[in-house]
């Protein structure tokens, strides 16, 4: 084995181990050169073997497109690693990721996307969006120098201070923390697959799975929808014109599950009418049951009794899109002139509405919610300091401005449009005499439009879904 020898101001060594060439600088002594010789030489020859060209001779970038072409078939999430993952690959002017949905299975895993690397094409900036796109360019410079400058190097190459110039360039641009700790983690991630999978041991561990100077995570949202909002707002859903989102929004406050649940995963055949739980098989966290209390048990029964056919075990209970459902709830809010309020907030007022009826049983809340930690569990729980002090006094919640769903019906506003709807329909129905004397009913329509200035609200599952 060559000894290392002096270049410049500081120490060098050149290796050559089954093929590859080795070469390293910058060392400020012999012994450390040589220290770094001897570890590098146990890596390639007594370890197990190396994928690929190993860490020494494959770029962080290159390893990114590795990494997204075995990875993110399989990750449900994907569209926001690839858009990380495409600025490091960019960096290095090679073709992007690009994905396409898919429902395929590969050795009994389900598969989500088609992984494809395209060529990115010149993006024309009008004249309009010049001044507009070079500002918002300059206020990222700095993070996409200390990127690139991670995308070019090896793989064996980058220590936590390569990875901490690059948080702290986008803390310096302001970027909030939660981007800042998702960029950490796809870089950890990568490190984890290349040493698990590829088998590419580092003798410094995970450089991104260090000790960094990171900022602190965000409380999050804490945003409780009231009883008193829900009423108005959920009037408003049923006047929408999606029969669908007023009882998507139901079980939600019902079940605490996210809206990509019930839209994408939801079938009739998952829900065990016996036992009383949705069996999600491709949920966010993996498979899980979601135990159904009363008020869902009666939210999928109404929609079960009131739709235009015999639902198939195949079906989707919500055949529209996590699109229309945003918009939908976004009139409605606007209508009930609600500030501030999101569709996922209805996890948040869920969970917060269960935490007081269970007494804050957190192992109950752990299995409504599907979170895997508490912490994750207590990000949801958003009590107020006005609501714990009347609580600490043993006196009632006021169930007005209580989390929606505390000692109040979730569905009342629904309830009263399928009661609407039946009435329409059995008026629409020809009666005996009609039927003897060739009289002609009056059809659904006419009823729906002579009753549309009551206050009461129907709601037709007919009407095609958005």
């Amino acid at each position: 084995m060559a000894k290392p020898y002096k270049e410049g101001a500081g120490w060098a060594y050149r290796l050559r181990v089954g093929g590859q060439d080795i070469y390293r600088c910058g060392f400020k002594t012999e012994a450390l050169a040589r220290r770094d010789q001897e570890k590098v030489r146990l890596e390639l020859t007594e370890g197990p073997a190396q994928t690929g060209l190993g860490p020494h001779r494959t770029s962080v970038g290159v390893a990114f497109s590795d990494y997204a072409r075995q990875r993110l078939p399989y990750l449900k999430g994907a569209e926001q690693d690839a858009r990380r993952i495409n600025s490091y690959i960019r960096a290095l002017g090679l073709p992007v990721v690009s994905l396409t949905p898919t429902e395929l299975t590969h050795n009994g895993k389900r598969v989500y996307w088609q992984v494809v690397f395209v060529e990115e094409a010149q993006r024309t900036i009008p004249n309009s969006l010049t001044k507009h796109r070079a500002k918002q360019s300059g206020k990222s410079s700095a993070s996409e120098k200390a990127r690139k400058r991670l995308a070019t190097m090896m793989m064996s190459d980058v220590t936590p201070h390569h990875i901490q110039q690059l948080i702290n360039a986008l803390r310096d641009e302001g970027k909030k923390s939660a981007t800042i700790h998702l960029e950490r983690s796809e870089l950890r991630r990568l490190f984890k697959h290349a040493s698990s999978v590829w088998q590419w041991k580092r003798a410094g561990g995970n450089p991104a799975g260090a000790e960094l100077d990171m900022p602190a995570i965000d409380p999050g949202r804490d945003r409780v929808l009231t009883n008193d909002e829900w009423q108005r707002i959920s009037e408003e859903l049923v006047r929408y014109g999606n029969p669908y989102v007023a009882p998507l929004a139901c079980l939600m406050l019902e079940t605490t599950m996210r809206s990509g649940e019930q839209l994408v995963s939801l079938r009739w055949r998952d829900i065990d009418w016996i036992q009383r739980v949705i069996e999600l098989p491709d949920a966010k966290s993996g498979t899980r049951k979601v135990p159904l209390g009363p008020g869902a048990i009666h939210v999928l029964s109404q929609m079960r009794a009131y739709a235009p056919s015999q639902p198939r075990p195949e079906d989707m209970v919500f055949p529209i899109t996590y699109e229309a459902a945003k918009k939908a709830w976004a009139v409605a809010r606007k209508r009930a002139s609600v500030e501030d309020i999101k569709l996922h907030d209805l996890r948040h007022t869920s969970t917060t509405r269960f935490s007081v009826e269970f007494k804050g049983n957190v192992p109950v809340l752990m299995v409504i919610t599907g979170h895997k930690t508490v912490q994750m569990l207590m990000r949801y729980v958003n009590h107020k300091a006005t609501d714990v002090a009347t609580m600490m006094h043993g006196e009632e919640l006021d169930v007005e401005h209580a989390a929606a769903g505390y000692k109040a019906s979730i569905s009342a506003a629904w309830d009263k449009s399928l009661v609407a709807l039946s009435s329409a329909t059995q008026a629409a129905s020809p009666s005996p005499a009609a039927e003897g004397t060739g009289a002609a009913a009056e059809p659904a329509a006419a009823v729906h439009d002579e009753q549309a200035s009551s206050n009461v609200i129907k709601v037709d599952f007919a009407k095609r879904a958005a």
